[in-house]
Formats: C-alpha cells, structure tokens, sequence
C-alpha cells in the first residue's frame, strides 16, 4: 500500500537525521559530556525509528501497530496516517517480537545487549540522570561503533544484493568523512563485512578490505563492475582471479598493464593476449599460457 510505504519511508528519513546528529556529537569528541549524551540520546532515537521503518517495509504496518489499530482496514490506517494518528507499539515490544523470531534479523546476544543498553541510557538521560562510570565512559566509544554498524547496519542497508545500498551512503558526507579516521570504526566494519559475505576483498581506491564480491566498497562505495573498464585476471600467488586492472587500456599499452590482487595485495603485470583476448599474470610463468608471440589457443607449443 502507499501510505505504508511512505510511512515506512518517513521514519527511515527521520531516523538518518538523527544519526546524522549522532555521529555530529560522536566527532567533536566523548570526552566532553554534552557530545557523550547527545550522541547516545540521538542514536537511540535513531534505533527507534530505524526498526519501526524496516520491520513495517518488511513485514507490514500492522506488526508494529497496537492492537486496537492493527485489525483495521487499509483504508482506515490510510485515514489515521494522513490524520498523524496512528500509534505504533513501544520500542521493547518491537524489539522482543524481532527477538522471538531471530531470523528476521539475524541479530545475536551481543546485538541485542547493545539495543537495551542505549535504551537505557537514553530513558535515564531523558527521565531522570544517569552518572556514567569511568568503566562506562571508557566503553563508549567502541559501543557506538559497534551499534551503529553491526545494528543500524542491518536495520539500514538494503537486502545483500548486486545493488545494495549501505547505510552509511545515506550519512552527512562531511561527518561521515570524519568517521572514517576513527580506526575503531574501520576495524568494525571489515569484521562487519566478514560476517554479512563469504569473502571480502581489499578496495583498489581506500586499500581497506571493505570490497563486496559484487564489486562495491562498503567504505567508499565505489563500484567496480564495469568490465569495460575494469578487468580481473587470475592471481600467480593465490590463484583467485581478482587482480584488477585497467582493461579500456591495456591494448593501448602493448598489451601489458600492472594489476593488483584484490585478494592478497600482490602487485603484478598482466598481459592481454591479442589473439584470443585471455587476460594472463606474468608471474604465472607457465610457457602453456598465453604470453607474448603465442596464443595457447590458435598457436601449437
């Protein structure tokens, strides 16, 4: 239904400016009290909306409507949507209804821990005081990395497909420029990434293994799966094929054109044959391979 979509729509809008606001007050530094409960408050909020929006696209409006509501005809909710009257279930309810179905999400323990730990700094904060521990304060910074990539990761970025959008392309560009000089945040995503794809390759452009096997950096998010531009061969180390090269001008070089490993790092040469087009690592050294005057394919050894 549209209204439901837009519904849907409409918090995930209002839950990337409050991350947004989030990561605002996470750069300025924790280390000052304001930016500690600002950014936990706003990355609550963000939480919230963020699980409201993607358990109502994937599942229904009805799922996080109150029971009042939820047996109501479309038309009804359409009525209570444009009117501002819908009421949605409390925050631990949703969140204990993804939990008896662990695989919505596929969220564990420590996922979970995370989720009711912000919400009750955030509940304390707003309803009353909360002193942070020395233990607690020292914590934080790594427990925002984590939640904001392992939970907001999920709950924000599109299913894993070839045209997957993440998360964090939807963040202010500036803060999220600062982001990434938090090592923290790196270390998280790469672990992130291992757990979300079977194998997880080194990006061409920021040298961090944050590369999908569609061809799309999680950090960058740059694309590399124009095979007219770029080409991959298989590596004379690892032997994956996935050292990367400029195939638009290779023919332009007499046909020889550095690469590199997307998988292991090796740097190496890649020779195009001009006969057959087979793309081969000179470090392979087998005279059977294409190589320079011969064609495996159309020449005899």
């Amino acid at each position: 239904m549209k209204y439901e979509k837009e519904f849907a729509r409409s918090l995930f809008k209002n839950a990337v400016i409050f991350l947004d606001s989030a990561i605002k007050y996470f750069n300025e530094g924790l280390d000052y009290h304001v930016n500690m409960v600002q950014s936990i408050v706003n990355l609550q909020f963000a939480l919230e909306l963020a699980l409201k929006s993607s358990v109502t696209s994937q599942y229904g409006i009805r799922t996080i409507l109150i029971n009042k509501q939820k047996e109501l005809k479309d038309s009804e909710l359409e009525e209570l949507y444009l009117a501002n009257k819908l009421k949605v279930r409390e925050y631990d309810d949703i969140k204990n209804y993804i939990k008896g179905k662990g695989y919505l999400f596929g969220f564990n323990r420590k996922e979970y821990k995370y989720m009711e730990m912000f919400q009750k700094y955030r509940n304390c904060v707003l309803h009353s005081s909360y002193h942070f521990s020395v233990d607690e304060k020292q914590d934080i910074e790594k427990e925002i990395i984590y939640t904001l990539i392992h939970v907001l990761g999920i709950l924000m970025s599109a299913e894993i497909t070839e045209d997957r959008i993440f998360m964090q392309e939807y963040l202010n560009e500036n803060e999220y420029s600062k982001l990434l000089e938090n090592s923290f945040y790196i270390k998280e995503l790469e672990d992130f990434l291992r757990k979300e794809y079977d194998e997880v390759y080194i990006c061409p452009d920021c040298l961090t293994r944050t590369l999908t096997p569609d061809f799309k950096c999680a950090r960058c998010f740059n694309v590399f799966s124009d095979f007219h531009f770029y080409g991959y061969a298989e590596c004379g180390d690892c032997g994956k094929s996935m050292v990367i090269f400029d195939a638009a001008n290779i023919e332009c070089n007499n046909n020889y054109m550095r690469g590199m490993c997307l998988n292991c790092g090796n740097e190496t040469t890649i020779y195009k044959c001009p006969k057959c087009g087979k793309c081969i690592d000179v470090e392979l050294e087998d005279k059977t391979n294409c190589h320079e005057n011969f064609c495996s394919i159309f020449d005899e050894i």
